[in-house]
């Protein structure tokens, strides 16, 4: 019953009790003492697998998945979670790691910095808000797993008496996967850093949290030095034992021991190196698939409005014949419109001329009026004699009897009104009358070069009309060129507008086989329409020579 209660004991309380039970038994001694020795160095080996370094003794405490009457169970389903070669996993609850034990990682806090500043600006804490955006500007440096979740703070903070409207204030600005980590704690709340470490990581540990530690520093140094310190014990102590001679530690044990050590080497470099080959080509799958994926649905939107051309094509035909009405209706008025515009351009052009050729025919009166008169004045001597007698009899204030120049220019005036001047003799050194017959005369010519048809161009219209035919096509170049001629001067002398063949301009080819031989055909057509087109608009233009 002591060894029982020995061996209970020592599993109970650590390795450190197991070693005193063993100076303990050896001072009892007796028959069992290699017995209880066998026991003791079994139950220190069973703590030291049991208890990892920084951890304690399962059966030391009470653990959440031993709290059935069972106890615990290993499950045969794992716990996976992302491997790094610089990082391993362990629940927090068994392992009780240090702050030096945890990973770090950098933590970019945007949406807790605004909020963070309404609080301070609320509280009157701007220098802490300073300071933590200066810790924040190249990220905030955390313990990855230091942290409480978004519902665990509101249920904090529901248990310490917080107003609804920050509870709410919280829930709103941060997303349910946000994760408070224990500086952020520290800051928002105003309490020191230390103590929002110990409340997270209890949290975490509460939670049988499987959070992930620094490699470097949890994992056990000189695994070399511990396999052959092991062969060298095993040496010493059993190697006086029978059977155990040097072919067994020297041949198989020491070369069980080499290989294992060696084994162990290369097992750590190959996994690294496997699993780092693996992640690469799974994330260049990854990434194939994405762009398969990317071109598959490329490949999809184009005929993605299928159905809703089949639609567009069955009501097509009706479209067509709609806008080709519209269309008929809408060229006759831009057709109407634009020959008014040149008609209209025509007799404004036509009516100044009119009112130039009476301005000048006007100023060509008086000038020639005045030419007259200084002419009597220099060869006539009576002329000369009253005038003169009309300029003293002014001066010495009498009032003349008639005014010379008055009385010439509408002796000049009345000549005119018995004369038609269109018909009268011109001669540019001649009476008033020729002389304003002659200037009339060249202004009515001029007019009706501008804008009247002469009798030699339609006769020539005529003559070119028979010697085709009918057929305009079997003139020679030079005929057709005179009359394309006579056809645009004539009709930009009376300002009149037709369509012309010239409007319809070729379409171009687009490159495909397919596409450029429709555009051959169309291209075709229009140059039968051009043709006819052509036709037709001479057959107008020599009809009305007829």
């Amino acid at each position: 019953s002591w060894c029982a209660s020995t061996w209970l004991k020592s599993v109970v309380s650590g390795p450190a009790v197991a070693r005193e039970t063993v100076r303990t038994s050896w001072c009892f001694g007796g028959a069992s003492s290699t017995l209880r020795l066998a026991m003791l160095m079994r139950t220190m080996r069973c703590v030291r697998v049991a208890r990892p370094l920084g951890s304690r003794g399962i059966f030391s405490m009470t653990a959440p998945e031993a709290s059935g009457a069972g106890g615990a169970v290993v499950t045969k389903y794992r716990i996976t979670k992302p491997f790094n070669e610089k990082t391993t996993w362990d629940d927090f609850l068994i392992a009780l790691p240090e702050k030096d034990h945890l990973a770090k990682t950098s933590k970019e806090v945007p949406v807790f910095l605004r909020y963070l500043k309404l609080v301070c600006d609320k509280e009157g804490r701007p220098n802490d808000w300073k300071e933590f955006m200066t810790r924040c500007k190249s990220g905030l440096q955390v313990e990855s797993d230091a942290f409480v979740t978004v519902d665990e703070l509101l249920t904090v903070m529901w248990k310490n008496g917080f107003s609804e409207q920050s509870r709410n204030a919280v829930q709103f600005t941060f997303g349910s996967d946000y994760k408070f980590h224990y500086p952020e704690l520290a800051v928002l709340f105003d309490l020191s850093e230390e103590d929002t470490y110990k409340f997270c990581l209890r949290t975490r540990m509460e939670q049988s949290h499987i959070g992930e530690l620094d490699y470097g520093s949890v994992v056990r140094k000189g695994f070399l030095r511990d396999h052959w310190i092991v062969f060298g014990t095993g040496v010493f102590l059993l190697g006086h034992f029978p059977f155990f001679n040097y072919v067994f530690f020297l041949k198989i044990f020491g070369t069980g021991v080499w290989t294992y050590s060696v084994w162990s080497l290369a097992n750590r470099y190959l996994g690294n190196v496997i699993r780092r080959n693996e992640y690469m080509a799974l994330q260049k799958t990854a990434h194939d698939v994405k762009s398969g994926e990317d071109a598959i649905i490329a490949s999809m939107q184009r005929f993605a409005n299928d159905a809703r051309a089949l639609t567009c094509l069955k009501e097509f035909k009706k479209e067509t014949q709609q806008k080709l009405t519209t269309y008929r209706s809408a060229l006759v008025l831009e057709q109407q419109r634009e020959l008014s515009d040149r008609v209209n351009r025509q007799l404004q052009s036509i009516a100044q001329f009119e009112t130039t050729v009476a301005a000048s025919l006007q100023a060509l009166l008086v000038q020639e009026a005045a030419n007259k008169y200084r002419d009597a004045i220099k060869s006539d001597k009576k002329a000369q004699d009253t005038a003169f007698e009309f300029a003293v009899a002014s001066l010495a204030g009498k009032a003349p009897a008639a005014d010379p120049l008055t009385s010439h220019f509408a002796e000049a005036l009345k000549s005119l009104e018995k004369v038609d001047i269109a018909s009268a003799k011109p001669d540019p050194n001649g009476s008033i009358v020729e002389r304003v017959a002659a200037a009339y005369q060249k202004k009515e010519a001029d007019f009706k070069a501008s804008f009247m048809v002469s009798s030699a161009e339609a006769a020539e219209v005529k003559q070119l009309a028979a010697k085709a035919k009918g057929n305009f096509a079997s003139l020679d170049e030079a005929s057709l060129t005179r009359l394309e001629e006579l056809y645009s001067t004539i009709n930009n002398r009376m300002g009149f507008y037709a369509t012309h063949e010239k409007e319809l301009a070729a379409v171009a080819e687009t490159g495909d086989a397919a596409g450029d031989s429709y555009v051959k055909y169309v291209n075709e057509q229009l140059a039968l329409t051009q043709a006819k087109i052509k036709e037709k608009r001479l057959a107008a233009f020599t009809a009305a020579f007829a």
